[in-house]
């Protein structure tokens, strides 16, 4: 029961030239009123199977909304347990390494260890930052 209406034309001029796209969508579920008058005088039933499928065609559109936000929430979800395992696997990467620069400070590598701690916090703060920076669509200068 949809229309569609496109035109394209080109635009030309002594200095530049152009297109122009119009579409026009017409998503009425039921035709206009001059159409089921003249498609009432060749079946007069056609008015039901008009509300009918009317009917149809909304229920479908209702279910297909719903079936969009169900699939947004779960992607929704999925981003937000990505972020979280994310967050807890960076975590305990930061953990084993500020443990394993501890032993090397113990077993008498001071400068090693610190090395390795600073280096280690830098990484993470860095790899953050980057992450923050790509969310919020800033660009990161290259490496």
């Amino acid at each position: 029961m949809a229309k569609q209406h496109r035109r394209a034309q080109i635009s030309r001029s002594k200095n530049h030239q152009g297109h122009i796209v119009e579409e026009v969508f017409d998503d009425n579920l039921l035709p206009d009123a001059a159409e089921i008058k003249k498609l009432a005088e060749l079946d007069p039933d056609i008015i039901n199977w008009l509300k009918q499928r009317a009917e149809k065609e909304q229920d479908f559109r209702h279910k297909s909304f719903t079936n969009r936000i169900k699939l947004v929430s779960k992607t929704e979800r999925g981003l937000r347990w990505i972020n979280y395992l994310g967050l807890f696997f960076s975590f305990l990467l930061l953990g084993g390494g500020m443990y394993l620069s501890y032993t090397l400070i113990i077993e008498d590598h001071e400068v090693l260890g610190s090395i390795f701690s600073g280096v280690m916090l830098i990484a993470i703060a860095s790899l953050f930052m980057s992450k923050v920076k790509s969310n919020n669509n800033e660009k990161t200068p290259p490496r």
